[in-house]
Parts: structure tokens; C-alpha cells; sequence
């Protein structure tokens, strides 16, 4: 390895070194839980003597504040103090800061900057820094020479049985999503060295896109839905619509089963790339996560007893429970919430609409605001509520998470939330009439869906982070749209990459079908997905996907919205206002039904 005399590494803080929890009222850092992987990367740089600092926002929390945090973190002492610098970074002045710091303008500083969103990276290198995109990456780049790339490295067929996850473990190479059968193709961020390691190792790789395209870009996923509707041979997508020639033609990085995949420039948003016949779950962000190196073969996860299969006993809710989830999700409850989050009535006295919870807009920051003051409501004491903060294009949004402790558009999606806050108020009344559920129970509301699953791919990252042991995750996106004659809904499983985790999420689905009849007696039987080897449509479209990708069982719930499953199955119920302004109605009742069924089969998990 070369000399790194002169060199500088410069680290943000969420996402990056740390994921950050903030209390409920928005003002004070709860807990930094440095990412495992970070520790030995610093130790690494340490060791080669390159001084370590910090560039970060620290938005509303007063330096101090955040210095105790990264103390408490265990990662102050790995800094140098007079290199942790705070300020914004949508221009390269916190940057050239940080420069004179570090004691440029001297010619043999060689500054780096490390950090997960790409609209900063490049203020960075307008500021004349390096920049990589993950701290793996980071003594890797200040090599001279040094460039990465996206790759796709796939496993040769003969191959996919062994630990070939190992080899790779061990190059400077950031894995970014799996796929395929096994999840043996991976796409990832890696060094050119690490491209060549990979094909002497048998391994087969594609270079995508040119190199250093990663320090920019946020590569994605986009699906065309209504190419996939036209078939083969009928020139009928959006390609050429978006990506026929100029700059847009070189963002096309690849097509392939899932999708195009993009890398999206810094400065400009996926929404960009809004496909005409576009479907519910239209995009995927690919964002780093190292659990992507891991099997998946059930032996580290949790399993859900109650889930198991075959079931060795019926379950059977008491008279008290089913009393508590009758009165406790009911419809004008939903309705209610349903108009509050979706702008058609003030969400308290004091006449505050929310307009829009987009993230460009400033009502995203209202419904959480809001989201936070009803699960605290809700709770009555019994909840612990956070909020999960993660980066997006450039800005700091929030998830928000109400914790019942083990220890002594209006459909899209106001009835999925309206749904969740049900829940809530159905399980915090079981638990404060029936005793403490022996596991932990989680209400969590993902922000930015819309833009590729980004709130619970960096929620659910996290919790894989620190090995987080969830057994159960039950989602509900799209749960109030039944108007035809005959109510029908769904439940999802699919996840194709990897069967054992397929097998625990339809688990869930088991569970929840059998408790129907005793909490949701007018739904019929749900409809299956996957089924009889016909796939899942609603693989990778919502929310309960970013947690299957770390390994842990999840599934779906929602309206109608698929066709299927089976070729004699009764023809679909999809919304057709989704996305519309006129997407504003919602049946209550359908909605509360399928809330409670959700509810009995958290409460169910986590009592079991």
C-alpha cells in the first residue's frame, strides 16, 4: 500500500458512520449507534496515520450535543476534534472550511470526503476533495489512481452452493442489491482493482457505466410497467421517451428483468423518470448494505413459532381480545385519520392541513410532526416514540417509530398510516388490559416510499446493522379502495431471491389467514401471493421488501390491486385514481377490517 502522508479523511455522520434516532420532539439526539463496520475502517486509516474528522449538519442540535453523541458512540476518540466541522452542505463552503482546517492549500494534502448522498459528494469535489461513496471505500480511494465503479458480479451456476460470499467479504467492494436465484448476482460499488481480483477469482463481472460514476450518482431500479404490459416486440415502453439520446442515454446503465437500471445524477430527482403506466412500487433505490454478504440460510434468524409450518395447534384469540380489537379499529376511526392525512380535514384545534406529505413538499414535515403527537397519544405513557432520521437527495427526513417494550394520497397511502395508527391504539389497549407481550412490538411509518422503499431501506438496514432479532413484519400499504360488489384483498409474500425468507413471510401470511375469521368475519379468504409457482406482483414494490432484503420474514397487505392469483382468479380492483389528485376517497369499513386482522396478527407475534 502506498504512503497516505499528507492525507485527510473527512467523514459525515447519519448514514454513514452512525444511524441516528431523535426524540419525539424533533430537538434532541436520542442515541448514534455507530455501524459496526465503521470502528475497524477508522482503526485502518488510524493505523496508516491519517487524521480523522468530521464534516455533518447537525441541523437543529447544538455541536456540543452532538459531540456527547458521538462520544456516547464510542466514536469521538477516533477523531481529531479540531477536524469535526458542522454545516451545511449544499455548497462547497463547509468543504473549503474544513480544507483550511485540514491545512490546505498545502499541495501534498490529499482530502477526502466520505458520505452516503451523492448531492454532497459533489459539493465535495468542487471543493477539490476525493470522495467515496462508503467507508469501506475510504483508504481504497486515497490510493493515487484509484477509481470505482458500479459492477455486476455474478456466480457462476456450478458455483452457487458454496461460501463464495466470503471472497468478497474481503475486497474494498460495497454491495448494493441482490438478486437472481440464491441472490447470487450482486450489484455493487468496487474499486477497479476489485473488478480484476473478481474475474481472477472466476467470478463473472460487468462494468457498468464509466468510471467514478458512483461519486455523483444514486443508481436505481425503474420499472417498466407498461412495456411489461405490451409484451415482446412491441416497441411500447418509456425508454426512448427518456433515454434516447444526450446526457440522459449515458444513464442507462443496463436492462434487465427487474427493470432499467439508472444511475440518477446529484441535483436531480428520480422523479424525474416518472414511466407512463407506471404501477405502485415503480422504483428501487440501491443503497449500500453489507448483510447483502451474508447467507440467508434461516439458521441466524428469528423464527416465529406461531408461524411455523406445519402448524402443530390452532390459535385461538380469547373473547377479551377479540372484544379489544372489535372496539379499538373501527371505521370511523379510520375514516377520521384517513382525512386528516390526506388534507380533507385539520389534523387538530388548531386548523393545520396537511396538503401533500411528498418529501419536496413542507407538509412531509407536518405528518410527521403529527404522526409523532397521535402515537403518543395513542400510547398513553406505554409507548416509547422516536424519530429515525436518513438522507435523500440532499435532504434529512424522518421515520417515525412508537416502541411498546417487552420489558416491565387518502388510499395511497392515509389508509395504509390511518391503518398502522389503528393498530397501535388496538395493541396498546390489549397490552394494557392483558399484560406486556413478551416481545418487543415496533409501529414504524416509512418515509419516501414513493422514491425507491428509501425510508425502510435505510430503517431496515439499520436493524440488520445490529442484528436486530425481528421475527415478524406485517405491512399496509393501499388498504381502503373496494367498491365492486364482493369485497376481496391480498396478502404478499413473493421474495424470489432467497426461499428460506420466502418461507417465513408466507408464515405470516398463515397466521393472519387463520385469525381472519375471528377478528374480520366479513373478508373472504385473502388472495395468496405467490402461488402455485406463479410469482408475487407485489415483489419489491412496497415497503415490507426492504426488510426480506436483510433477511428478515415480512408481508403485505393491501386492496385488490393485482391481478391474480391464477389465470381463473376474478378480475382485479386497482384503484384508478392512484397518483391522482382526485385520490380521495376510501371504504372505511374494508379499511378497518383489514387493520384489524393485521393487528391480531402483530399482537398474536408478539404474545405467542
Amino acid at each position: 500500500m502506498d504512503s497516505l502522508a499528507g492525507a485527510v479523511a473527512f467523514f459525515d455522520i447519519g448514514d454513514t458512520l452512525a444511524s441516528v434516532t431523535v426524540a419525539p420532539t424533533g430537538d434532541r439526539i436520542e442515541r448514534l449507534t455507530a455501524y459496526p463496520h465503521v470502528p475497524p475502517v477508522l482503526a485502518a486509516l488510524r493505523d496508516q496515520e491519517v487524521p480523522l474528522g468530521v464534516i455533518s449538519d447537525r441541523g437543529p442540535f447544538p455541536a456540543e450535543e452532538v459531540n456527547q453523541a458521538l462520544r456516547a458512540a464510542g466514536l469521538w476518540e477516533l477523531l481529531t476534534p479540531e477536524l469535526v466541522v458542522y454545516g451545511r452542505k449544499d455548497s462547497p463552503r463547509v468543504f473549503e472550511q474544513a480544507a483550511l482546517r485540514a491545512g490546505a492549500p498545502d499541495p501534498s494534502r490529499r482530502l477526502l470526503f466520505v458520505g452516503e448522498d451523492a448531492a454532497e459528494r459533489a459539493q465535495a469535489l468542487r471543493a477539490d476533495f476525493l470522495v467515496a461513496p462508503h467507508p469501506r471505500l475510504a483508504l481504497p480511494v486515497l490510493q493515487p489512481h484509484a477509481c470505482v465503479r458500479y459492477v455486476r458480479v455474478s456466480v457462476p451456476p456450478a458455483q452457487a452452493g458454496g461460501d463464495w460470499r466470503a471472497a468478497l467479504r474481503d475486497l474494498p467492494l460495497v454491495p448494493l442489491h441482490a438478486t437472481g436465484d440464491a441472490r447470487t448476482t450482486l450489484y455493487a460499488v468496487a474499486t477497479a482493482d476489485a473488478a480484476a481480483r473478481l474475474d481472477d477469482l472466476g467470478f463473472l463481472v460487468d462494468r457498468l457505466g464509466a468510471e467514478d460514476e458512483p461519486l455523483t450518482t444514486d443508481l436505481y431500479l425503474l420499472r417498466d410497467d407498461h412495456q411489461q404490459d405490451s409484451g415482446f416486440l412491441r416497441a411500447d415502453g418509456n425508454s426512448v421517451t427518456f433515454f434516447e439520446a444526450g446526457p440522459a442515454a449515458r444513464r442507462v446503465l443496463a436492462s434487465t428483468q427487474e427493470g432499467l437500471l439508472v444511475a440518477v445524477p446529484a441535483g436531480r430527482s428520480v422523479e424525474s423518470y416518472h414511466f407512463k403506466g407506471a404501477r405502485h412500487g415503480h422504483n428501487l433505490k440501491l443503497v449500500p448494505s453489507l448483510s447483502l454478504l451474508e447467507a440467508f440460510d434461516g439458521g441466524a434468524t428469528p423464527t416465529l413459532a406461531t408461524a411455523a409450518e406445519p402448524a402443530s395447534t390452532a390459535i385461538v384469540l380469547s373473547g377479551a381480545e377479540k372484544r379489544t380489537l372489535r372496539t379499538r379499529v373501527r371505521r370511523q376511526q379510520l375514516a377520521t385519520n384517513v382525512e386528516r392525512y390526506s388534507g380533507a380535514r385539520p389534523t387538530d384545534g388548531s386548523g393545520v392541513l396537511i396538503h401533500s406529505r411528498h418529501i419536496h413538499h413542507a407538509g412531509n414535515a407536518q405528518a410527521v410532526e403529527t404522526l409523532v403527537r397521535d402515537l403518543e397519544r395513542i400510547g398513553a405513557g406505554r409507548f416509547v416514540v422516536r424519530r429515525h432520521r436518513f438522507g435523500h437527495e440532499g435532504r434529512s427526513l424522518e421515520n417515525v417509530e412508537a416502541e411498546l417494550d417487552a420489558a416491565p394520497g387518502a388510499d395511497d397511502d392515509a389508509s395504509g398510516v390511518a391503518g398502522v395508527l389503528a393498530a397501535a391504539n388496538a395493541i396498546q389497549a390489549l397490552d394494557a388490559a392483558l399484560g406486556v407481550p413478551r416481545r418487543t412490538v415496533r409501529f414504524v411509518l416509512f418515509n419516501a416510499e414513493e422514491h425507491g422503499l428509501v425510508g425502510s431501506r435505510a430503517y431496515a438496514r439499520d436493524q440488520a446493522a445490529v442484528a436486530a432479532p425481528i421475527v415478524a413484519v406485517f405491512q399496509m400499504d393501499m388498504i381502503g379502495y373496494d367498491v365492486q360488489p364482493g369485497r376481496t384483498f391480498e396478502l404478499h409474500a413473493g421474495f424470489t431471491p432467497a426461499a428460506a425468507v420466502e418461507a417465513r413471510s408466507l408464515g405470516l401470511v398463515r397466521l393472519a389467514a387463520e385469525l381472519l375469521p375471528q377478528v374480520s368475519p366479513r373478508l373472504p379468504a385473502p388472495q395468496v401471493y405467490p402461488d402455485g409457482g406463479e410469482g408475487d406482483p407485489a415483489e419489491r414494490r412496497s415497503d415490507h421488501y426492504s426488510f426480506q432484503l436483510e433477511g428478515y420474514a415480512a408481508c403485505l397487505a393491501t386492496e385488490d390491486f393485482f391481478a391474480g392469483p391464477g389465470r381463473l382468479a376474478a378480475t382485479p380492483e386497482p384503484n384508478p385514481e392512484y397518483h391522482l389528485p382526485t385520490d380521495t376517497v376510501v371504504n372505511p369499513a374494508y379499511a378497518a377490517d383489514i387493520a384489524r386482522l393485521l393487528a391480531a396478527a402483530a399482537w398474536v407475534a408478539a404474545t405467542r
